[in-house]
């Protein structure tokens, strides 16, 4: 029994020699065995050990016992272990498996976060750094400086503040309460004469700086600095009688001043002319030329000529002078630039003379080397001196010239010579000093005004003359032909000097005009006149009222401001930002009333053209309905840059 049970009791795989029968306990066993094998007893090497084992105890029925019991607690052990293995290799897919869920979540999360702080980013910038306010549209504005003090006072435009809107630099007297006493004898003497320079804001008419001046000024002239191919900052003034000096256009502090520039009973006759450098400092250098203070009775008459350091003020060697027959109003001297990009200097009384500055410079510095900004000749203007005794080229030998411009193209230098006389306007070439063409004119006014009135790109010609005893006639000529392009007949006075032209976006030009009782006779090539235009008001026949022209509407004029007091200066500017241009007039209080010049206060008025333009009064119409004129003429845009 003891054999049977210990056969029963055979681990199972143990293959009995001595008897081949079959043995379910043992297959049994084998079955376990072999289950137990998938639990992972093979990983241990738990079944060599018990196998090992069971060789030894073979022989014992006990030990066989002992050991099935011990095997059957190890297999329970096992299964919980391989419970326990199981929940936690299901622990640590649910783990994987929640980090894999998490990943988008944290990049969405880190995507949002980024785009809330640009935005808080750019809104903190927004309210920190606003956007650039644009300007307000210039209104008027009205300044008032000192006393005229009997001599005209002298006016110009210049950007002094970089602000892109040029300012008023005016020169204006007034009388210190400082007397002369010798001894106590003189009770009285005369007070002393102040002069002073003021720069007033083109915005707003405020005084920006204000400096004194040795003497009252005949010109102001601004753009002088290194040859850096910019503007320069420094203010030229130029005195009356031996004042030359420079101030700094931003501060109106002085940078140099000379005096006895010029001879002796000289007085400047023109604004200075801007040279390149020709001292090989890199300064600009400039170009003055001076007559005799004092008419003199014969027609031999003398023009000197000084070339002055613009870094310094010395003198670049000697004083050159000409002597030129004729009579009348000095012209020039200007500048012109010939078709070989050679500078010339044009002057003369009644009669146009030239000469070349390379020549001027070699009369006043010997026969040293030539700048190189002077070395070139111009052949073509050069055969017309030959056989000259005074060395000048004559440009224009009539004798009846009361005013030279030069004429040309947009965008081009140099150009033709237009001559203004009493009664006709000539053009002349630019390159061989022939007549192109004539326009008669009888009794001109004032100096022709340059405009594009038409789209061939060359400046057209605004004339005023005199037609019968109360009417003065307006004319716009064309720069290629002569011929006439828009003319009316107008009842009122015209002070021509004060006209002006600015250049429009499309090219074309805008023409301002004085006039007094403006009102239109009769229909003239287009221009018609309105019984509603007619001014019969009394109060109106003491004031003068400015007009403004646009080609495309030649029918209409529109009157912008009006003024009682005599306008003896007027500029310009141009409000590039807003595409507004404004109109500054100088007015010394004198009147007309009793044909005297009376001195008075001097006054400087801005004016806004678009504010203007907008506020205007709608004249001489013809058709046109006011509506469809008041829409078109509030989008004119004025602009120096062509679109």
């Amino acid at each position: 029994m003891a054999a049977a049970l210990s056969r029963a009791l055979k681990l199972p795989g143990k293959k009995i020699h001595d008897l081949g029968e079959y043995d379910p306990l043992r297959q049994a066993d084998s079955d376990d065995s072999e289950d137990d094998g998938n639990l992972g007893y093979q990983k241990n090497g738990s079944l060599q050990a018990e196998a090992s084992i069971e060789a030894t105890l073979d022989g014992d029925a006990d030990a066989a016992v002992e050991m099935h019991t011990l095997k059957v607690k190890q297999r329970r052990l096992d299964e919980t272990s391989s419970a326990e293995v199981r929940a936690t290799e299901v622990s640590d897919e649910f783990t994987i498996k929640t980090r894999r869920s998490l990943v988008p979540c944290l990049r969405t999360a880190a995507f949002l976060l980024t785009l809330a702080f640009a935005m808080v980013l750019v809104l903190v910038c927004a309210f920190f750094i606003p956007c650039p306010r644009s300007q307000p549209l210039m209104t008027s504005w009205n300044r008032s400086l000192g006393q005229a003090a009997g001599f005209p006072p002298v006016m110009t435009l210049w950007d002094v503040n970089d602000d892109q809107v040029s300012d008023v630099i005016v020169s204006f007297s007034s009388t210190g309460k400082t007397r002369d006493q010798r001894g106590g004898l003189r009770l009285q003497a005369p007070l002393k004469l102040h002069v002073s320079v003021a720069v007033l804001s083109g915005v707003d008419g405020s005084v920006l700086w204000t400096s004194p001046a040795p003497e009252r000024l005949k010109f102001i002239q601004c753009g002088i600095g290194y040859m850096d191919g910019g503007p320069g900052s420094i203010c030229l003034l130029v005195g009356i009688s031996h004042m030359l000096k420079a101030v700094n256009s931003s501060s109106g502090s002085s940078l140099w001043e000379k005096k006895s520039v010029y001879q002796s009973r000289q007085t400047p006759a023109a604004p200075a002319l801007l040279l390149p450098d020709i001292d090989s400092d890199g300064f600009a250098d400039i170009l003055l030329g001076s007559r005799p203070s004092t008419v003199p009775t014969s027609r031999v008459r003398d023009i000197s000529f000084a070339f002055v350091s613009g870094a310094t003020g010395a003198l670049i060697g000697q004083v050159v002078t000409y002597n030129v027959t004729g009579e009348g109003k000095l012209i020039g001297p200007k500048a012109y630039v010939s078709g070989g990009e050679v500078l010339y200097v044009m002057f003369g009384y009644g009669s146009i003379q030239a000469v070349s500055v390379r020549d001027i410079y070699k009369r006043a510095n010997g026969k040293g080397s030539l700048p190189a900004p002077l070395q070139s000749q111009d052949t073509e203007w050069e055969w017309k001196r030959k056989g000259s005794l005074s060395g000048l080229l004559e440009v224009y030998s009539n004798g009846s010239a009361r005013d030279l411009q030069t004429l040309g193209r947009r965008g081009e230098s140099g150009g033709d010579i237009l001559i203004t006389t009493r009664d006709r306007l000539q053009l002349l070439s630019g390159q061989h000093l022939r007549q192109l063409w004539s326009a008669n004119g009888s009794s001109i006014e004032s100096a022709a005004v340059t405009g594009f009135f038409n789209e061939d790109s060359i400046l057209d010609i605004l004339i005023q003359t005199s037609s019968g005893s109360n009417t003065r006639k307006s004319l716009i000529i064309d720069g290629s032909s002569g011929e006439e392009l828009w003319k009316a007949k107008l009842g009122c006075r015209i002070q021509g000097s004060e006209a002006a032209s600015i250049p429009m976006t499309d090219g074309r030009s805008a023409f301002l005009f004085w006039a007094k009782e403006c009102a239109v006779k009769s229909p003239v090539d287009g221009v018609a006149s309105s019984s509603q235009a007619q001014r019969t008001d009394s109060s109106s026949q003491s004031q003068y009222h400015l007009y403004l022209l646009h080609p495309l509407y030649p029918s209409v004029l529109l009157e912008l401001t009006n003024s009682t007091e005599f306008v003896t200066a007027s500029a310009t500017g141009i409000l590039e930002q807003q595409k507004d241009a404004f109109y500054v007039s100088m007015t010394t209080g004198s009147t007309h009333r009793s044909h005297e010049s009376r001195a008075g206060p001097l006054r400087v008025k801005g004016l806004g053209l678009n504010w203007a333009i907008s506020h205007s009064k709608v004249l001489t119409l013809e058709t046109e309905a006011i509506s469809s004129i008041r829409k078109f003429f509030s989008k004119i845009q004025f602009s120096a840059v062509q679109h």
